[in-house]
């Protein structure tokens, strides 16, 4: 995107009628002002225009369906009970894999302020007995991943403005998990400005625009712009597998699911877990009349439609989405320059309006974009069911649903039902816990039982030569 020059960057503001944006920055002298100036060329005025736009409530950009259009999606059978029906999806995803055709992105730009930690969420102590970060059990299954099928697999933690320099001083502290560092890549998503609910720019300080990450749906550019997608297609990288840092119980690159979607040709994938609770508050993925299929925020939809039963008894709309993806590199590409649907929060912030040079809380519009917006531009797409104790719960909340208790808890009885899967003997109370990089999935764990340390005192299970 070029940039302006002052001249045009002033033209911009008057033909928007936001040239007040000045007014505290002239009060305050010209450096004030040449900082505004320099923040303001960075504006994407085109997006500018959408997010004004937006702010009519007659102008939504998010597209929904008509209800009565919409169906359940078919559905590729869970990696982890699947047995035949996975057995050719399982050799083309493990060819993939072995050709080196696959990256893997994890979306991880927030804090965990709302566990109670200070740092990033990736950081945060998972591990109930070793005290194990997310990050480190995500590279211990890269590490499983990289050894067993010979592949480059880069790793892309995508981060944001507030944890960016946060999140590489922890990979560099824990040396990058024994991973090699060029093998994994920083990527920081971008921002958009927070506006008035009149459409004016707000300020955070007289020299700088209030602005906000611009949600996981900024992945797309946020890749494009680290110059990662064009070099990824020449290294003959095709597939992208995504998901977000905050759900321990992630199959990284599951090669069944990539399978899945490889064989069906499909441009973008995803998973779901059966929503049994109408009001658990996941997305719905839903087969539109054409074939493709959409997911809807919870928000959206009535609970007299939520609620809704199928002939089973089960909801009738149950696909809850679980924001696990995989992509076809054109199709990732393709949406890196289209602009997605644009979700609007209302709420107060701390922010300058023109001519304040303190900040104080005021009603203001952020704004964001959602990953998962893509996928009713998907001509084919793969819909895959997970089971839900061995694929996700996800740590959001201090307490209560997704809850650090109920993430630490699945993580814990996962790990036991391994080890009793492969006949160790385990005390019967008490947290076990497999070490990052023991094992990738279940049956690891029969041909690893000879190479197995047990601790009596702590229940740690670990390859030797780990250390905790």
């Amino acid at each position: 995107m070029a940039q302006l020059s002052d001249a045009e960057i002033h033209e911009a503001l008057a033909s928007r009628n936001l040239e007040s944006v000045f007014e505290a920055a002239k009060l305050l002298g010209p450096e004030q002002v040449s900082a505004l100036t320099a923040d303001l060329r960075q504006l994407d005025w085109q997006e500018l225009d959408r997010q004004r736009t937006a702010l009519n409530p007659q102008a939504s950009t998010v597209a929904l369906p008509a209800m009565d259009e919409v169906s359940a999606p078919n559905l590729a059978p869970p990696s982890t009970s699947g047995e035949g029906a996975n057995h050719q999806a399982l050799a083309l995803g493990e060819a993939a894999l072995r050709a080196g055709r696959v990256a893997v992105v994890m979306v991880a730009g927030g804090q965990a302020s709302r566990l109670g930690f200070d740092g990033p969420k990736g950081a945060f102590p998972i591990g109930a007995l070793t005290g194990s970060s997310l990050f480190h059990g995500f590279a211990g299954q890269l590490q499983v991943l990289r050894n067993r099928y010979g592949a480059a697999l880069p790793w892309v933690v995508q981060t944001g403005p507030g944890n960016h320099e946060e999140t590489m001083a922890f990979f560099q502290r824990h040396a990058f998990f024994g991973l090699p560092e060029a093998s994994v890549h920083f990527v920081c998503q971008g921002t958009l400005p927070a506006l008035s609910p009149e459409g004016q720019l707000l300020l955070s300080s007289p020299s700088k625009l209030f602005r906000n990450p611009d949600g996981h749906g900024g992945l797309y550019r946020a890749l494009q712009h680290s110059g990662l997608l064009a070099q990824w297609e020449k290294q003959g990288i095709d597939t992208v597998y995504t998901c977000q840092v905050d759900n321990p119980l992630v199959r990284l690159a599951d090669p069944i699911f990539l399978g899945h979607h490889l064989a069906a040709n499909a441009e973008m994938s995803v998973k779901v877990v059966e929503k049994t609770d109408p009001s658990e508050k996941v997305g719905l993925v839903v087969r539109l009349a054409d074939g493709t299929h959409q997911c809807l925020e919870y928000s959206d939809l009535s609970t007299e439609i939520q609620e809704e039963r199928a002939e089973d008894g089960g909801l009738l709309l149950r696909a809850g989405n679980i924001a696990i993806h995989a992509f076809s590199l054109p199709f990732l590409t393709q949406m890196a320059a289209n602009p997605l649907p644009l979700h609007l929060a209302r709420k107060e912030v701390l922010a300058l309006s023109s001519g304040e040079v303190v900040a104080a809380s005021r009603k203001g519009v952020k704004f964001e974009t959602f990953i998962f917006d893509a996928l009713p531009r998907a001509k084919t797409s793969v819909v895959q069911l997970v089971e839900r104790e061995e694929e996700f719960a996800p740590v959001k909340n201090r307490s209560g649903v997704d809850s650090i208790t109920s993430s630490r808890a699945a993580l814990i009885a996962r790990d036991r039902r391994w080890c009793q899967s492969a006949a160790m003997t385990l005390p019967e109370q008490g947290a076990v816990e497999l070490f990052p990089g023991t094992a990738y999935e279940a049956a690891d764990l029969a041909l690893l039982r000879g190479n197995l340390a047990r601790s009596c005192s702590n229940r740690v299970l670990h390859k030797q030569g780990h250390r905790e």
